[in-house]
């Protein structure tokens, strides 16, 4: 099957479970909120400085676009469900989003022709494993020369479901991206498999009969204080990998 032969499996198509823009409802002191606000963190702290402009890969419904034009990027995000990127026009009405298949971002209508860079967060596990080529070949054509991606997915080490696909490593990130047209400047190891990581122990703090709101609050402080404080891919949840389009 090639890129030209395009299809969705109905047993992992995403548009089938999303519902609503649950970014956008979780608490500062959720789990899943403080995920997101740590590798958010890391994700912009590698994007050129403001008012770079800025593809948003898989946008959803925009919180993470939504975090980048409040500091004072330009972003266009695109998604193939519509139902998401109707709520990205309602709720971030200062960012651009159309509905698109990202593995095809070159035929896509309403896109500009050259970014300064471009983000792909938490995405690639939900492309089919022979289709994550067409999607970074398709942003590095969306790239001006020496535009910068930052990309990230998590590892075999997180926990799954069976709406992901296989987890890519970080060779085969790296050879995919170079494959695509890209130079790696860095890869970073994200989220901690600790306790403190672990959906588990959150159920445990928070449910139905106890909701241990000042530890979660502590907990948020010390994990959003060291974001990137794994050493290795053998004991990060999370890779994150910045790469820059080729000059030539």
């Amino acid at each position: 099957m090639t890129a030209a032969d395009l299809w969705d499996d109905p047993e992992k198509d995403y548009r089938t479970r999303y519902q609503l823009p649950t970014q956008f409802i979780w608490r500062e002191e959720d789990w899943a909120r403080i995920d997101f606000d740590s590798y958010m963190s890391m994700v912009r702290s590698m994007l050129p400085s403001p008012p770079a402009t800025i593809l948003d890969v898989g946008c959803g419904p925009g919180m993470g676009a939504a975090r980048l034009i409040d500091s004072g990027f330009e972003v266009h995000g695109i998604d193939y469900s519509e139902r998401a990127i109707g709520f990205a026009h309602t709720l971030v009405p200062l960012g651009r989003f159309v509905v698109g298949d990202i593995r095809r971002l070159g035929d896509v209508a309403g896109l500009e022709e050259h970014y300064d860079a471009a983000i792909c967060v938490e995405v690639l596990e939900h492309v089919p494993p022979e289709f994550r080529s067409d999607v970074l070949r398709g942003i590095a054509g969306r790239l001006l020369p020496g535009g910068r991606v930052v990309l990230s997915t998590p590892t075999d080490r997180m926990h799954t479901n069976r709406w992901d696909y296989p987890r890519a490593t970080e060779q085969q990130l790296r050879d995919a991206l170079v494959a695509a047209g890209f130079e790696i400047e860095r890869v970073a190891y994200q989220h901690a498999m600790s306790m403190l990581m672990d959906p588990r122990f959150w159920r445990l703090i928070s449910n139905r009969y106890v909701d241990l709101v000042g530890l979660r609050r502590v907990i948020r402080r010390l994990v959003l204080r060291r974001p990137a404080s794994v050493g290795a891919e053998s004991d990060a949840g999370r890779l994150i990998v910045v790469a820059a389009r080729s000059a030539t």
